[in-house]
């Protein structure tokens, strides 16, 4: 038999009923007196439970055949080599425990070295995201550069020359605010409910003025946060809408006698942008009615858009006049800052998603640039007037990556992530009929379409086959109205709507 501990033959063995294993007696009283526990499973101890195995008669004569009493009384060498046994038995005990210590400490480097590996592994990650988002984002910039510089550059090298420029430091720091609010935006995925037909709810929401439009926004510039609608007339009266409220008022009392509405967008589910036909432009607060700021851009320059990111920009929003003028305005210092845009008469204007690429369009054509570099050409998207008709809308996509332009017969997708006028995918035409209006839903599978014909106005929805990229039309969906003017797609937690401005009626249709 051999000891547990030492691994040596044992002179006197005992049990353990704790492990069931046998030691060396001298060795396991010593680590029971210092422990208290069995020192191979590590349970609690007693010297009593100790049993004490009996040898038989040539066991015990072999293991003792050194230590008898004849020999200690008459020879040294044997208690010199008891002596050496004992110590020897003090160091096996030793080297047992240190062995032990040895095995704990490997255990929790182990540990330690999981631990850090994982924390490496996410912090690469997270590194690889953003330079990956940083390379797009430059992408996205760099294929914003035409092979020529457009007309109006040249005529306005003058007006960059003598107009004040932003400060390049607030600039570069807007920039390192979109790339990281495009960052967290793509980890918060929207996802609408479904919308593949019109359920039978239905209704008329409220009646409109005879002339009134429609812009949609998302509520403070994130789409994480939905979106709403701003139905409005150029008096000053609107109606802010998403999915399930209702709010009005009315701006006609910030305005000048001669004065008129000209743009309106919602910012919040209290606040609207408004612009007027005689540059001025600001925020107007529901609850409060009064406008909370308000200031005046180029008089007599129409603006025809006023956006607000607020996770980008932080304090201040962006416009954008008739002329092509573009403004940063700040809402703390009261003070606008003229970012020196070439000129280019400008009908319609859109922010993208990322607070820093602006397009700017008129029937005949549209030009997008980054208002961070506004010293670059922009770039210009090829149009053809004559065989595809005037533009009469231009948007960017809420994933970020895509360009709608459309006319009265066709609806194009362009790809900014590649070369400047790549389609994203096959053009839409509509050939019996004429395009009134369209809006995309969040995860961009499905596309809302209003079209004009024989008098009729028809909503119609379109699938998105990603393997083909090209629209396929969803004969389930149906809506047919006298007179749909314009519509945007809003959505809450349980359903999703299209918001429609229905001949002189705000018509809601719930969406399953």
């Amino acid at each position: 038999m051999f000891c547990a501990i030492s691994g040596k033959p044992l002179k006197t063995p005992v049990f353990s009923p704790k492990s069931r294993c046998v030691f060396e007696k001298s060795l396991i009283e010593s680590f029971v007196q210092q422990n208290a526990l069995d020192p191979i499973n590590r349970e609690p101890l007693n010297l009593e439970e100790l049993v004490e195995i009996a040898q038989t008669p040539e066991q015990y004569a072999m293991s003792n055949s050194v230590n008898s009493a004849t020999l200690k009384a008459n020879y040294s060498i044997p208690n010199l080599l008891s002596s050496l046994q004992d110590e020897w038995d003090a160091i096996m005990l030793e080297n047992f425990q240190l062995r032990q210590q040895l095995d704990a400490s490997k255990v929790e480097l182990s540990n330690a070295l999981y631990k850090c590996d994982a924390a490496m592994n996410v912090a690469t990650r997270a590194t690889i995201e953003t330079e990956k988002l940083k390379h797009e984002l430059s992408l996205l910039s760099q294929n914003l550069t035409p092979s020529m510089p457009t007309e109006a550059k040249a005529a306005d090298d003058k007006h960059q020359a003598s107009s004040p420029e932003f400060p390049a430091d607030i600039l570069s720091k807007i920039a390192q605010k979109s790339a990281e609010f495009a960052q967290n935006s793509r980890k918060n995925k929207v996802r609408s409910p479904p919308c593949s037909k019109v359920s039978g709810e239905v209704r008329t929401v409220a009646e409109l003025q005879a002339k009134s439009s429609l812009n949609s926004a998302f509520v403070d510039g994130n789409i994480a946060k939905g979106k709403l609608a701003a139905f409005y007339d150029q008096e000053g009266s609107f109606m802010l809408v998403s999915a399930s409220d209702l709010e009005t008022g009315i701006v006609k009392n910030v305005l000048q006698s001669n004065e008129s509405i000209s743009f309106m967008a919602p910012l919040n589910g209290k606040q609207i942008l408004f612009g007027t036909d005689l540059g001025s432009h600001g925020v107007y607060d529901i609850s409060e009615r009064k406008a909370i700021y308000q200031l005046r851009f180029n008089e007599y320059q129409e603006i025809v858009m006023v956006s607000w990111i607020k996770e980008v920009s932080g304090q201040a929003y962006v416009i954008v006049d008739s002329s092509g003028a573009i403004a940063l305005v700040d809402t703390v210092k009261d003070c606008e800052y003229d970012l020196c845009a070439n000129e280019f008469a400008t009908s319609y204007a859109h922010l993208h998603k990322d607070g820093l690429l602006l397009l700017q369009g008129n029937e005949k054509g549209l030009i997008v640039q980054n208002i961070s570099q506004l010293n670059k050409p922009p770039i210009e998207f090829i149009h053809d007037i004559e065989s595809e008709g005037p533009i009469t809308s231009a948007m960017f996509a809420s994933n970020g990556y895509w360009l709608v332009v459309t006319t009265q017969k066709l609806l194009k997708i362009f790809d900014l992530r590649k070369k400047p006028n790549t389609a994203a995918c096959e053009t839409l035409s509509f050939a019996d009929g004429n395009l009134i209006a369209w809006d995309l839903e969040p995860s961009m599978k499905s596309l809302f379409v209003a079209i004009e014909r024989q008098g009729q106005s028809i909503v119609q929805s379109y699938n998105f086959e990603k393997s083909e990229k090209k629209w396929v039309q969803n004969m389930d969906f149906t809506y047919a109205a006298a007179d749909v003017r314009d519509f945007t797609y809003v959505w809450d937690a349980e359903s999703a709507y299209l918001k429609s401005l229905v001949g002189e009626d705000l018509i809601s249709l719930k969406l399953e």
